[in-house]
């Protein structure tokens, strides 16, 4: 989303997000990065791993002037090549790998990676492999330069050498580095001011508007200085939107190779949505000791009025030296609602709402469907229908309390003609995904003969502080 909605745009541009040079015109160095290559599969130790050029190494880098773009291409695998950066403690950057990835053109260009260190090569600051939120393969990394230290030196490399797999030299291994400074300013950054650590002192965050469908957007930075410094942020929800949603990009986890973190010394932080009364409507927290399991994103309906979006150091996390954090705020619309509006509409398989199912835009093959729905107190089951055929295989994705809600132990089940074939809890520190891709909970559920599934959804509790009672489905069966 970063590329597609600022990189791209300020660079044809020359505005928007970063403070650019007036000339935002690529620059190509004049051996275009081809004497770069490594011998040792180019893993991010900052080394001179036996180039000699320009780009070779930490202390053999190309100079990268802020705000401009630098061509660069890898001509071997395991190829790294080093980029220096000069800059100013305190300063928010963005450091990228951009390539032409898109959804139909990842197998075959390059898969970047960049690890940020100091000057000398000799200490990591940060890592990236992808945007956060994900829109391609390009890395891209928001960093906040610590006091002392005036230049970087970034590593850009392909993914698999990044992480310790086997390189390969992709069919397309250009990419376009970039570091430049965030324009606290500017129209789509809304950047932490003091004092904000109260809903009646709430800072007023900036959107920029969209009109298909119709929503707003935008980016949030700031750092929490103690442990006591809350950031709160009020935002008027636009005309026509009924969801909010609020990324949290990994800005600090353990820093070493294949680990994807942008540098600050606070791990994660505490995402919350509030009414002007001060009702907790959402909520997203990291799980006790499992950091890095937190769930990326928090995602709640809205109605229209005020909302405040209260950032925060989470619990038992200490301050550090240089507690920064980044975030990507936008308003739009959410899965269609259920029908239900009294308890019991849909509490039982007999009475189960009938899904809407539609042919997907990507493969024919495939039909989906998606939920919003409620399970407030006293509503115990819901249940929604749709058809499937011998050979199907169903896909489902739900969440609650990982996406915010105050939904706990929420529970997934599918029927098949009123039989159970399979059914899952939310974790903490799990989402709800049967799939056949990688990183799934459990597997598509394969149909053996044609009849009616049921999904059954219920909860065993909602949180004491947290009044969220929403949560989040989609349901994709494929054909054979």
């Amino acid at each position: 989303m970063r590329n597609a909605l600022i990189l791209v745009g300020l660079l044809s541009t020359g505005s928007a997000l970063y403070a650019c040079s007036s000339d935002p015109a690529p620059a190509t160095p004049s051996d275009g990065g081809t004497e770069a290559a490594t011998t040792d599969g180019g893993k991010a130790d900052a080394k001179n791993d036996g180039g000699t050029g320009p780009g070779s190494s930490c202390a053999n880098p190309i100079p990268a002037d802020l705000g401009t773009q630098i061509d660069g291409a890898f001509t071997a695998e395991g190829q790294s090549v080093y980029y220096s950066v000069k800059v100013t403690p305190g300063d928010f950057m963005v450091i990228s790998a951009d390539t032409e990835a898109t959804a139909d053109t990842e197998s075959t260009v390059v898969d970047t990676a960049i690890s940020v260190f100091d000057a000398t090569g000799a200490k990591l600051l940060a890592a990236d492999d992808d945007a956060f939120p994900r829109v391609s393969t390009a890395a891209s990394l928001d960093y906040k330069i610590p006091a002392g230290t005036t230049a970087l030196c970034v590593q850009v490399t392909d993914f698999d050498t990044w992480s310790g797999g086997t390189p390969k030299l992709a069919a397309d291994p250009s990419f376009k580095f970039f570091a430049g400074k965030i324009d606290t300013a500017a129209e789509v950054v809304t950047f932490d001011a003091e004092p904000n650590d109260t809903t009646a002192a709430a800072q007023a965050g900036k959107l920029k508007a969209f009109t298909t469908p119709p929503g707003a957007y935008n980016y949030i930075f700031g750092t929490l200085k103690d442990a006591a410094d809350v950031d709160v942020f009020k935002f008027t929800v636009p005309t026509g939107a009924t969801s909010v949603s609020v990324e949290v990009p990994p800005i600090g986890a353990p820093l070493q190779s294949g680990k994807s973190s942008y540098g600050s010394t606070m791990a994660r932080f505490t995402a919350t949505i509030k009414k002007a009364d001060g009702t907790i409507v959402s909520e997203l927290a990291p799980p006790a000791g499992q950091v890095e399991k937190m769930s990326g994103s928090l995602s709640s309906p809205v109605e229209p009025g005020d909302y405040f979006l209260a950032i925060s150091r989470p619990a038992g996390i200490a301050p550090g030296a240089n507690d920064f954090y980044s975030s990507f705020i936008s308003f739009g619309t959410s899965n269609p609602a259920e029908a239900e509006t009294t308890s019991g509409g849909n509490d039982t398989i007999a009475t189960a709402q009938a899904l809407t199912m539609t042919t997907s835009k990507t493969d024919p093959k495939v039909k989906d469907g998606y939920i919003l729905a409620h399970l407030p107190t006293g509503d115990t089951l819901d249940n929604f229908s749709f058809p499937v055929g011998n050979g199907d295989k169903v896909s489902v994705a739900c969440s609650a309390a990982r996406d915010g809600s105050g939904l706990q132990a929420f529970k997934v089940e599918l029927f098949v003609d009123g039989v159970s074939k399979q059914s899952e809890t939310e974790t903490a520190t799990a989402d709800v995904a049967w799939s056949a891709g990688t990183g799934a909970s459990k597997p598509a559920v394969a149909i053996t003969a044609a009849g009616t599934a049921v999904l059954q959804l219920s909860a065993g509790s909602v949180s004491n502080t947290n009044t969220g009672t929403y949560y989040l489905c989609g349901v994709h069966v494929a054909a054979p």
